[in-house]
């Protein structure tokens, strides 16, 4: 990327695809058209006064964007920014894009300035992501539906490609799948091989007698060894927080 001499804030709204492809044809856009978008989206959820720039996803423009990053500021910053785009950081893409801007003036020493307004906000958008990455490895609940593992989770983050790795490794025999209801999407295992799909819905087969059987156990179990008198609703759900619970068959009757 050339020297960035940007002009002052644009009243333009640019609108992409949702990939991080598209994204970084955004950032190519800005950099080259010298200009700041007031805002960068996916779809208009509401109409605007402001000009509509439709940025298509142009993927030589992408990969030049791509290799820039870790050559002209940092392979952290890199890193980054892909953690950070798949998370639910308001005004992610804007936000992405003013550190990256300010990266290519300033270097890789911004990305390493954790007391900066700008990275702060992404480190802590990454660090939420991770976290409940980290804890969905051990609240995600998998039915067998005729031989098959079902999961479905309703994670804020888009934290499928951080799972696909653990559950690979965890269930390597095994052919399941794991649905994402918030952004409609699925990872399937089968063959020993992962792949993330896009799925509006997942119908689900209805129990089998032996599943139903098990869930019953499961539930029977969970209960008798709770010790009632040590029962603390507050920590259950500092440990284990409430908006997980839909998906656990041990606790959702509870919500």
């Amino acid at each position: 990327m050339s020297m960035i001499r940007l002009k002052k804030d644009a009243d333009v709204v640019y609108v992409y695809d949702g990939s991080f492809d598209g994204f970084l044809c955004c950032v190519y856009e800005s950099v080259y058209g010298g200009e700041f978008p007031l805002q960068i989206t996916a779809a208009l959820t509401q109409e605007t006064l402001l000009p509509v720039r439709e940025i298509a996803t142009d993927m030589e423009k992408a990969r030049r964007v791509l290799a820039s990053i870790p050559r002209k500021i940092s392979s952290r910053a890199l890193e980054l920014t892909q953690c950070v785009f798949l998370s639910c950081l308001e005004e992610r893409e804007v936000k992405l894009l003013r550190a990256l801007l300010r990266g290519y003036r300033e270097g890789g020493r911004l990305y390493a300035s954790l007391g900066d307004a700008d990275i702060a906000a992404l480190l802590a958008a990454e660090r939420h992501l991770l976290s409940e990455a980290h804890l969905l490895k051990g609240f995600v609940r998998f039915a067998d539906y005729g031989g098959d593992l079902v999961g479905t989770i309703t994670p804020k983050n888009f934290v499928l490609p951080f799972l696909a790795n653990h559950f690979a490794a965890r269930y390597d025999n095994e052919n399941w799948l794991l649905f994402d209801k918030t952004h409609q999407a699925a990872l399937i295992h089968e063959n020993r091989r992962v792949r993330l799909i896009s799925a509006a819905h997942v119908d689900m087969p209805e129990l089998s007698e032996e599943e139903a059987r098990y869930r019953s156990l499961w539930k029977h179990f969970y209960d008798t060894v709770a010790i009632e008198a040590r029962i603390n609703p507050r920590c259950r759900m500092t440990h284990m927080p409430k908006r997980y619970w839909e998906n656990m068959l041990e606790v959702r009757d509870l919500l």
